[in-house]
């Protein structure tokens, strides 16, 4: 469903008069377009790392240039980065001559190759570290001529305009309207309308949870 379509859904469930349009609305219209915006955000604010929301990059590396922002690395609508999903190739050899590279701590990324002569001195890059404000820090400070590729999870912006979407799969979008029926429900005293919201979009987030978070792994055994 689009935001309109979305907007509309929450008017029906909630039994006031519809919206025709999310523009330049105020009053009671203005408050459903919000709730649902709200909603949406609330949802995918819930869990950053829903299987849906992640996505691949790939840029290409700079002589000498040792860190990467998400804009520089080729992100869109950038949150969080996957530790364990970098890789890197030589561009002109192609992806046979492909290597893992491990996510190291932040701290000991830059007291090893950001100090001295580990500065400049460039070369295929088999570490990768996640500075304080999410760029990334190579090492070995990379060579020209290496294509680095990565997965991040992208963080949900609001939807502006009627046709605007959203991105979660259809087949759990009903949980937008949901949360937004408890918003209303709650702003309007509507108890009726905020349990049914509330019954509801529980028992879709648990699915939505099962079938998209991570599943639970248990550590190795001490000896």
């Amino acid at each position: 469903m689009t935001f309109l379509s979305l907007v509309k859904r929450v008017c029906r469930e909630c039994g006031v008069g519809e919206v025709t349009t999310t523009v330049s609305q105020s009053g009671e219209a203005l408050r459903m377009c919000d709730w649902v915006n709200s909603a949406y955000m609330d949802v995918l604010g819930a869990h950053q790392d829903f299987g849906f929301l992640r996505t691949s990059t790939s840029f290409m590396s700079v002589a000498g240039q040792a860190t990467y922002t998400p804009a520089q690395a080729g992100t869109t609508n950038f949150g969080r980065w996957v530790r364990d999903s970098f890789r890197n190739y030589p561009t002109a050899t192609g992806t046979s001559a492909e290597v893992f590279m491990e996510c190291v701590d932040y701290e000991g990324w830059r007291n090893l190759y950001q100090f001295g002569s580990n500065r400049t001195a460039t070369s295929q890059p088999y570490y990768v570290a996640i500075t304080p404000a999410k760029a990334l820090g190579f090492g070995p400070v990379p060579a020209a001529g290496y294509t680095i590729t990565a997965d991040y999870f992208t963080a949900p912006v609001e939807m502006s305009g009627d046709s605007a979407t959203h991105l979660i799969p259809t087949h759990y979008e009903m949980i937008i309207v949901y949360k937004a029926m408890m918003f209303y429900g709650g702003f309007e005293a509507a108890s009726e309308v905020y349990d049914r919201g509330k019954l509801e979009f529980t028992r879709m987030m648990s699915k939505m949870r099962n079938d998209y978070l991570p599943d639970i792994e248990f550590a190795e055994p001490l000896v």
